[in-house]
């Protein structure tokens, strides 16, 4: 009998299968035994879409025996999904015109005998498939898919989950679960009865050719759209008021129908600057409540981080800030919100890791040399290892290799300018033997067949780094929604991420202008003493205080431990650590807490269809 996940009823979901007798039987009947689950059939009457979502959600037009759906955020409605559709009889098609409207959600169709699914290009809606018996099942959430499956939690890839910040692509996109499998954001899922599951690449990247001026225009057209479909249909909308992305955010609602309550969370960092700026925001918007929540009732980082029920589908550092991040979520249902707007994703779509030097090397050298000697004085890079970084000519898979054969316990080198196709990655110094010698496998093994997002290294840096903020997005996104007030991140709606790629690397980032395409794409709409902002509050002694405050209950991570018993963490080692923390003990204590964390709350019993 098939299962799936229990999952919060608060949160939304969907399992998709084919227009098969096969596919019927594997969730037939549903209904009985998932209160509130919700159907929409093929034309035959099969099942087609199963799971739990509220109305506004989804939209499904009809044609004859076609169906066309989106699940997500929009302003769509079924008659404008075939309007958006005409004039083409390709599902393709169908696909990417519905995909070019405003907002974030999965777009299905159901034609001729045949299923296509995709999620959007950051990665922030995802769709997982897998084979159960004969049927290929896809869904947006991988335990959905692995509880169809009966799959196990895989040990390798659970093990890649231990690099951090994170691991190489494409490994970094594997579910956690065997025999699941995720499909790319650039990628639309086909399935029919009469073959294999078959992937589409369906987009590529803009050509970053746009000036400045061009491109913003864009980005403000695309940010104000996104805005509007959190905001058209009025009432009370919150959103966070700390940096220049979500103050944008918060200035393009303003000038909408709904009520706008702005949330700002005091760091206990002295040097956090977030509130002065805020208020200035504030009274140059005139329009906007504000709330200010004090340091001292903000929770700290790791509050409540091993308390958590919370059922993620993969393992996520997002545990560390549930307190704090649930705290603004109540913050805004107490005012009445029904939607928060966050600045996620604005940071990896509006600045870039050192690594598009590479790439803007070739096209803007003298823009790239003098954006390197400020970086190399900043941080204090030898200049002999920056010129043979700038030097290496390697490709994507020789450079995954090298990650494989110098990896150790710990933390790389720091002196090293991170000037490769991706950030340099470690693992904690208390991973054992056994996982070390596991990761370096798993990695080598990866190399030999590595293709990267993008042929030059600046732009695979970027889609890279999309991708990864958009899966801790998602895993936020998860958090707050089943507390009462669903998040949105309007900066990994399709459109604004394509209108950040198709600037000019030139203008992406510069040690001197703080995300200038932002900047000037919201000349118009900020006031310019608010534009002026130069950097944004480091969070890393917030942290820090955190990790001190709760190291008695972080111990527990020592004890009992998961991960111990698979073989990739020596408790004893990590225990040590905890007591007598290190520079980087908190930082290399991420990936350890996400795993961990996650894997105690896989134990419980999956709800039965």
């Amino acid at each position: 009998m098939a299962s799936l996940p229990r999952i919060d009823p608060a949160l939304s979901w969907f399992v998709m299968v084919p227009d098969t007798d096969a596919g019927a039987a594997l969730l037939d009947p549903p209904a009985p035994r998932l209160p509130g689950l919700r159907i929409i059939t093929h034309a035959s009457g099969r099942p087609w879409l199963v799971g739990h979502w509220s109305d506004g959600e989804v939209a499904v037009g009809e044609q004859g025996d076609r169906r066309l759906a989106v699940l997500g955020e929009h302003l769509l409605t079924g008659p404008d999904l075939w309007r958006l559709a005409a004039g083409t009889a390709d599902p393709g098609q169908w696909c990417a015109a519905v995909a070019a409207a405003p907002g974030s959600f999965h777009v299905a169709v159901s034609a001729d005998g045949g299923t296509h699914l995709h999620g959007t290009l950051s990665g922030y809606r995802r769709v997982y498939f897998g084979r159960a018996g004969a049927v290929t099942v896809a869904a947006d959430r991988a335990d959905a898919v692995a509880a169809l499956l009966d799959a196990p939690v895989d040990t390798d890839r659970l093990t890649l989950r231990l690099l951090a910040p994170y691991a190489p692509w494409p490994l970094c996109w594997q579910p956690v679960w065997r025999g699941v499998e995720a499909l790319r954001p650039d990628q639309r899922l086909v399935l029919r009865a009469d073959a294999a599951p078959r992937t589409v690449t369906r987009w590529q990247p803009p050509e970053p050719t746009l000036g400045l001026a061009e491109a913003a225009d864009g980005l403000r057209r695309a940010l104000t759209d996104a805005v509007r479909v959190r905001t058209d249909a009025g009432g009370v909308v919150s959103t966070d008021l700390s940096g220049t992305d979500s103050t944008a955010l918060c200035a393009l609602a303003a000038t909408g129908p709904a009520d706008v309550v702005a949330l700002t969370s005091v760091s206990v960092d002295p040097l956090d600057d977030d509130l002065p700026w805020a208020t200035r925001a504030v009274q140059a918007l005139g329009t906007v409540v504000h709330e200010v929540v004090p340091a001292e009732v903000n929770p700290l980082p790791y509050t409540g981080a091993l308390d958590g029920a919370d059922r993620f589908d993969e393992p996520t550092a997002a545990v560390m800030y549930r307190a704090s991040f649930l705290a603004l979520s109540d913050r805004a249902a107490a005012h009445g919100a029904r939607v928060r707007l966050t600045g996620f994703g604005g940071d990896e779509l509006l600045t870039a890791d050192p690594g598009l030097q590479l790439t803007l090397l070739r096209t803007h050298p003298r823009t790239a040399w003098r954006q390197l000697r400020v970086m190399r004085a900043a941080y204090r890079w030898p200049r002999g290892a920056v010129l043979r970084a700038v030097l290496d000519r390697r490709g994507y898979a020789d450079w995954m290799a090298t990650l494989a054969r110098d990896l150790t316990a710990g933390w790389p080198a720091m002196d090293r300018p991170p000037l490769g196709w991706e950030l340099p990655i470690g693992v904690a110094p208390w991973a054992t033997p056994d996982a070390v010698a596991a990761l370096r496998g798993l990695l080598a093994g990866a190399a030999a067949q590595a293709t990267p997002l993008a042929a030059d290294p600046g732009t695979h840096n970027r889609l890279a780094a999309i991708h990864a903020g958009a899966a801790n997005t998602r895993h936020m996104a998860q958090l707050t929604a089943g507390h009462g007030v669903p998040m949105a991140a309007p900066y990994l709606d399709d459109a604004v991420v394509t209108a950040c790629l198709a600037v000019r690397l030139a203008d992406v980032t510069d040690p001197g202008r703080y995300k200038p395409l932002l900047r000037a794409a919201m000349r118009d709409v900020l006031p310019a003493p608010l534009l002026e902002r130069s950097g944004k509050a480091d969070t890393s002694i917030a942290a820090e205080r955190g990790a001190l405050a709760y190291r008695d209950r972080l111990l527990d991570l020592a004890e009992h431990s998961r991960l111990a018993e698979r073989g990739l963490v020596d408790p004893a080692r990590l225990r040590a650590a905890l007591r007598s923390p290190g520079e980087r003990t908190w930082y290399e204590l991420d990936q350890t807490l996400a795993c961990e964390t996650w894997l105690r709350t896989v134990d419980t019993v999956p709800t039965r269809l």
